[in-house]
């Protein structure tokens, strides 16, 4: 544990009516740094309703103008204004970062808040997912949205926001792990190769070539691709323009990549270093301190019947490590103890990882956890009366934690593939067939924007409502 005494303090921006409260915000930040919290300066920005709105609409302050964003705008701003939901904060992976408080709420509200936002800060500082992520994009989105209103004003706003359409329809079939910035595959061409040399090779019969010739780039692409924007950005028959706005929403894409990764981790860190900080916190009166209570169970609460809150999962994950690596720590079975141990964690795991790592047989008997679905036999695809008629399918161990994670994998898509290009031909492939299924009426929506970028036909192998393998086509 240790305190950042030269690092610079929070920052605060008067807007609104709500009397700032920075002496206690700055109180909490010291308290957090001194319990080992590593975090940028942070920027606060009290707001009205309708500006935390527009921010949760479009993910950024500014951002490209698009007409999804408004119907995100509309649906949150009438839950919200109906009282169906509320959204307390917004916190930004930035450096400095940029988080966003609500005027209405009372001091203790915001005070909670501010401390789950320097959970967050500390995280995206400190969590491996973030390690590349652009710092910033705050920025950068800006720019992007001038560009594009360029593009809007030459080509008209129908033209850019269709191809924008398209752009969203693929934004998350990228591939990580390979990074945002790629060269395109290597042409054709002939690359010697020397080839060991093994001991006594001279005594055989017909010894082995220790230079041997093969053909590189014969293919496209020379391996199954994942990153469809990727591959139709540097292979489509695009214009400056149209591979420019694609590049903006992957590169978007990829800014929020990580935090979709690591939401139930993520939340869960910052749910943790509230309760911690306001336990530690000594300048509160017991009516606020009542009051922190009943919104930190409000937010760590379990959830609906039939999902569950990443906050109380990630909050509930990261106490049971705690606990059992103090006591491991105590009995000698452990060199580290268990705050240690959470830091290391916040460090290393992103979501998958966490579940399957730290999501006990204990814990899932504790918290009632279970896997369920339809009781129906039919093959996926099909539907029936009885599909209505949810069932508890499992409540081992293994089979709860991926019913979790299967919504995230990929980006929460089915695996989709470039595999081959063959007479100007795309085909594609549906990879996790087996355990996904497209929705036909979008997967033929999308079949013809990729042939529309493509200009030549598309196809993709998946699966049909009986598992076997069928084809779909899209013609430009």
């Amino acid at each position: 544990m240790f305190l950042h005494e030269n690092a610079a303090r929070s920052t605060f921006t008067r807007t609104g009516r709500i009397r700032m409260f920075e002496d206690r915000v700055l109180e909490l930040e010291a308290l957090a740094r001194a319990q080992g919290l590593d975090f940028f300066t942070t920027s606060f920005e009290v707001v009205p309703h309708d500006i935390m709105t527009e921010v949760a609409a479009y993910g950024l302050p500014t951002r490209a103008r698009h007409w999804s964003y408004g119907k995100v705008y509309q649906s949150q701003h009438l839950y919200g204004t109906m009282g169906l939901s509320k959204i307390y904060e917004i916190v930004l992976n930035s450096d400095p970062c940029l988080a966003f408080l609500l005027d209405t709420n009372p001091e203790i509200a915001n005070l909670l808040v501010a401390a789950h936002v320097f959970g967050h800060v500390d995280f995206f500082k400190n969590n491996v997912s973030f390690g590349n992520s652009n710092r910033q994009m705050v920025n950068d989105a800006v720019a992007h949205a001038l560009r594009i209103d360029v593009y809007i004003e030459r080509y008209g706003l129908e033209t850019v926001e269709h191809l924008m359409d398209i752009g969203f329809a693929l934004d998350r079939h990228v591939d990580f792990h390979k990074g945002l910035t790629r060269q395109p595959y290597p042409t054709r061409q002939v690359v010697e190769k020397e080839r060991p040399t093994l001991p006594y090779a001279d005594l055989l019969d017909k010894p082995e070539r220790s230079i041997t010739y093969e053909i590189e780039g014969e293919r496209l692409p020379p391996h199954p691709e994942r990153d469809l924007l990727w591959f139709l950005i540097t292979y489509g028959k695009l214009e400056n323009w149209q591979r420019d706005v694609l590049q903006i929403i992957r590169e978007e894409s990829y800014y929020f990549y990580p935090q979709f990764n690591t939401k139930i981790l993520n939340e869960g860190w910052a749910s943790y270093w509230h309760a911690e900080l306001f336990n530690l916190y000594d300048n509160v009166t017991p009516d606020e301190m009542i009051e922190f209570a009943r919104l930190h169970a409000g937010v760590v609460n379990p959830g609906g019947r039939f999902q569950i809150n990443p906050y109380y999962l990630g909050y509930t994950i990261l106490v049971d490590i705690e606990k059992r690596f103090d006591e491991m720590h105590k009995d000698g079975e452990s060199s580290i103890t268990g705050r240690q141990k959470l830091f290391e964690v916040r460090a290393q795991e992103d979501d998958i990882s966490f579940l399957r790592n730290y999501l006990t047989v204990d814990l899932v008997k504790k918290l009632d956890l279970f896997a369920y679905g339809s009781d129906c036999k039919h093959p996926p695809g099909q539907k029936c009366p009885a599909c209505e008629n949810i069932v508890i399918t499992d409540r081992e161990r293994d089979a709860v934690v991926e019913s979790l994670l299967t919504p995230r994998y990929n980006y929460g898509m089915p695996k989709i593939v470039v595999c081959d290009v063959a007479n100007n031909i795309l085909y594609l492939e549906h990879q996790d067939r087996t355990t996904t299924f497209l929705d036909r009426r979008f997967a033929h929506q999308t079949l013809a924007y990729i042939a529309e970028i493509w200009k030549h036909p598309v196809h993709i192998l998946t699966s049909d409502e009986y598992r076997k393998d069928t084809n779909l086509t899209a013609s430009y």
